[in-house]
């Protein structure tokens, strides 16, 4: 859960990216005193999310390998967002991921896959692409100051997949 103070879908990417930065950084994205630093420069727009991530870098420096599991063999591109559910088609909504990952996965999102418990397991990579695909999302709908995208009484990571259309009929 993010701590109290954040209360908007924008914070809470902010605190999401904060938590990402520390796990690059300090190599733990829950050392509280480095993400609650990030998390306020994020705030106070010292620093932006999409100028402190290169993902598409990253993604051609680890390709070759499953975004989630590192596995080589028989690599397809997965949507990080499924188009189902309103996903890009688009680099930026793209790893590479083996068919046992890609089928586990599904029309899921990351957190979603992962779920609560596993949530600091989401690679680098996919959870930085992810943060980047919502905030830009949210920016374009005007919807980065929002409450509660899935109004379920409370702001957490699954708001997050809240800003995709859940189907395209």
């Amino acid at each position: 859960m993010p701590p109290k103070n954040v209360k908007t879908v924008r914070e809470l990417v902010y605190w999401e990216y904060a938590k990402l930065i520390s796990g690059s950084a300090v190599g733990d994205r829950k050392n509280y005193g480095f993400v609650m630093h990030t998390f306020k420069k994020l705030k106070d727009n010292q620093l932006h999310p999409s100028a402190i991530l290169k993902e598409n870098k990253r993604l051609v420096e680890e390709s070759g390998k499953c975004a989630y599991c590192g596995c080589c063999d028989g690599l397809q591109w997965e949507h990080i967002i499924p188009k189902s559910r309103g996903g890009p088609e688009t680099i930026d909504n793209m790893v590479q991921a083996c068919p046992k990952c890609n089928q586990s996965k599904s029309d899921k999102d990351p957190f979603e896959w992962y779920g609560e418990e596993r949530k600091y397991e989401i690679p680098r990579l996919v959870l930085g692409k992810y943060l980047k695909l919502v905030y830009d999302v949210c920016e374009k709908n005007g919807a980065l100051d929002s409450l509660d995208m899935n109004q379920d009484g409370k702001l957490d990571v699954f708001d997050l997949g809240s800003v995709f259309n859940r189907s395209k009929s």
